[in-house]
């Protein structure tokens, strides 16, 4: 069987030549299949009597699969030929390459290979050069391939794409170039020209008749309806050609030598300086700042998806609705780190966050069509639920199957927005991962969501908690130990953000005085700084630590900038005394201990305020100065003996440990066996306890038997 591709540019006659191709090779007696491959699906009309068949698109999109069979979209047309057109969405919307790779696809699944036939025949839009259309030159379709062009520059400029493009895969595949003019004088001395630079020969040529829209009017090719006319004649003879015809490689030019070729001139394209009109960069453009995530920054590999990320922030917000613009299947991948959150939240006695008990989150469910035709109804019928069901504040977030096809998200939300007064709805641009990581994602969904509902408010005594892990365990108790705190210096807490709380919160953000940021990383500093460049809030420098000199730390600034010192200071007495009698009650088997620390996180003050307070011996403290998982922000430590260890290799550092065999090792990495070693925690509460809490569940580990009981009951001698 032989596979031919006819390409050119959009209107030029190709359709026409394809037709009239496939007629005369019918009339020969092959059996030829013709495929269109255009938005426009006329490929075929004139071997069917005119008539426009269901192309196999539209199909897709409305028969459900177990009902489709390949009869429905395979038309018998002149003297036997089989016709199919793949359609494409309408303009401006969806994906039309999509469509031809979508099409094949559905052709391939329902058994085309399984019909005999002598030429497959590929008519394909020439002019728009992404991979879909692209689809017809691959090695496994297209075995020769011919280019219909007329004499203007614009039609051999799309057919030196052509040529481009099919230099890509394997370039030894180009039949010739098919001339259909149209009448000007200048066509044949360009197209003659093009056709010596690139070494493709002209292999036929079509002057300008009145017989082709003669025969076009009856709905018929000239071969059909003329068949003793010379252009019916040329066509069975380029019909042999195509069958049996010498291959050529595929060569092109640049644009400067197409124009030099083409038009016998050079276009100069660069203007200098003064003649770039005075408006133009006269002002930059309105572009807010963005955001970035430690992994996008650095282009180093994502971790997690930004969809997922965006969506465990939008999840936690109780009286707001999401609404995922995805397929299905990202959606549960997004979905299950809340449900999970919650799940271990139970599991380990802690309070889940509010909003991943019944999250109000739905999907669009994109499916195959939707690549093609685009799915922005889908997302209007989704939200429009979401507001019936008495949702005014929604989140909606776009996946990469809505990015990469295009759908219009913004004009989808502003018009259902005008349509009802009083809802917004925060559009939260991810586009899965290809906008970045997982913690770009919780990023984006804390600068949209604060910059779509945010409302400028009169500033009271409060403070954001900006930072707040919503896939953490203890991210509840960790809020309420700084409300708490905060309460007793007569300040509020004016918004826990992202996540957590309510859209009223996020609505009175502007608020508070100052930011208080959470946890030492990057998605907490890069959000207070959004908060303080769009609405002026400034953050605390400290950051909220677990342990004392954690807590005098961040509750001692605030209480410095709102005047609360005297509040601070009776406040923490009462800690530290609470401390001290809290020490007394860890079990005395840690009491001497010879211990070595090797961290990832930098972050461990209360883990040596803690060991002091237990009474064992601090002996080797290090920590591993990662980018790839320290903590983002250089904490100070009050212990001069830590050491920094600037290496991805701990080979050393752990024959350093096995040497001097310390009893305990607290680590994040794992060291040889022998050694007895706790891990430390990568989430702390930050509570002035938290230590007390820690190495009081350690010494009981430590007290428990080595071997337990169970085994001796089952061990048979």
């Amino acid at each position: 069987m032989v596979k031919v591709a006819v390409y050119g540019k959009g209107g030029i006659g190709k359709s026409t030549m394809s037709a009239n191709i496939t007629a005369a090779l019918s009339d020969k007696g092959l059996k030829v299949l013709q495929i269109g491959c255009d938005p426009k699906h006329d490929s075929t009309r004139l071997l069917l009597n005119g008539e426009l068949p269901t192309t196999i698109l539209e199909y897709l999109k409305q028969t459900p699969e177990a009902e489709r069979s390949l009869n429905d979209v395979i038309s018998v047309g002149y003297k036997g030929c089989l016709c199919a057109e793949s359609g494409g969405p309408d303009p401006g919307v969806g994906c039309a390459g999509r469509g031809i790779i979508s099409a094949f696809n559905l052709l391939s699944s329902l058994g085309i290979d399984s019909i005999k036939k002598d030429v497959t025949l590929y008519d394909v839009l020439g002019d728009v050069v992404c991979g879909g259309f692209a689809v017809p030159i691959r090695n496994e379709y297209a075995e020769r391939i011919f280019i219909v062009s007329s004499g203007e520059f614009m039609s051999i400029y799309a057919a030196n794409n052509i040529l481009k493009g099919v230099s890509n895969y394997d370039p030894d595949r180009i039949g010739g170039i098919i001339f259909n003019s149209r009448g000007g004088p200048e066509e044949p001395g360009r197209i003659t020209r093009f056709s010596e630079a690139v070494g493709i020969p002209i292999v036929a040529t079509f002057d300008r008749s009145k017989l082709f829209a003669e025969a076009e009017e009856n709905g018929k090719t000239v071969v059909e309806m003329f068949p003793d006319s010379k252009e019916a004649k040329s066509f069975r003879a380029l019909g042999d050609l195509i069958i049996n015809g010498k291959l050529n490689s595929a060569r092109y030019l640049s644009e400067s030598e197409l124009e030099q070729v083409v038009l016998g001139r050079s276009i100069t394209r660069q203007r200098t300086a003064r003649e770039v009109p005075a408006t133009l960069g006269s002002a930059a453009p309105d572009r807010k700042k963005r955001y970035t995530s430690r992994n996008v920054e650095d282009h180093d590999p994502y971790t997690g998806c930004a969809f997922a990320g965006a969506q465990s922030v939008c999840a936690s917000i109780p009286n707001m609705a999401t609404v995922l613009h995805s397929p299905l299947n990202c959606a549960q991948f997004a979905f299950q780190m809340a449900s999970a959150s919650a799940k271990r939240a139970h599991m380990y006695g802690s309070m889940p966050v509010a909003g991943f008990i019944d999250p109000r989150v739905d999907c669009t469910a994109m499916a195959e069509d939707d690549m093609v035709f685009g799915a922005t109804a889908k997302l209007r019928k989704k939200i429009e639920e979401q507001i019936s069901a008495g949702y005014d504040r929604i989140a909606v977030i776009t996946s990469c199957s809505s990015g990469i096809i295009g759908d219009n998200v913004a004009d989808t939300i502003s018009q259902i927005e005008s349509e009802n007064p009083g809802v917004k709805i925060a559009l939260v641009e991810e586009d899965g991962d290809i906008n970045g990581d997982f913690m770009q994602g919780v990023i984006d969904a804390g600068v949209y969501l604060s910059r779509r509902f945010a409302v400028e408010q009169e500033k009271t005594d409060s403070v954001n908690i900006i930072g707040t892990k919503t896939i953490s365990t203890n991210c509840m108790e960790t809020e309420n130990i700084v409300r708490a705190a905060l309460e007793a210096l007569g300040l509020k807490v004016n918004c826990a953000y992202p996540g957590c709380g309510h859209t009223s919160d996020i609505e009175r953000i502007t608020a508070a005085k100052y930011n208080l940021m959470l946890n030492p990383d990057r998605f907490t500093k890069q959000l207070c700084q959004q908060l303080e460049d769009d609405f002026g809030i400034p953050a605390i420098r400290h950051i909220v630590r677990p342990g004392l000199t954690g807590m005098r730390g961040w509750l001692g600034e605030i209480a410095e900038k709102f005047g609360r010192q005297r509040e601070f200071e009776a406040y923490m007495k009462l800690i530290e005394s609470e401390y001290r009698v809290r020490a007394e009650t860890i079990p005395s088997v840690l009491k001497g201990k010879r211990v070595h620390v090797m961290s990832i996180s930098k972050d461990i003050d209360w883990l040596l305020e803690g060991a002091e307070s237990a009474g064992m011996v601090l002996e080797d403290i290090a920590v591993v100065n990662r980018v790839d998982y320290t903590n983002d922000t250089d904490l100070e430590s009050r212990y001069p003996q830590v050491r920094v260890i600037e290496t991805n290799d701990l080979g050393p550092e752990k024959e350093r440990v096995a040497e001097a065999k310390p009893d305990i090792v607290f680590t994040s990495a794992r060291l040889p066996v022998g050694i007895l070693q706790v891990p430390i925690p990568l989430v702390q509460e930050d509570d002035p306890f938290f230590a007390i809490k820690f190495f009081t569940e350690t010494a009981r580990k430590l007290m428990a038997p080595a071997e337990a009981g169970w085994r001796r009951d089952v061990v048979r001698p």
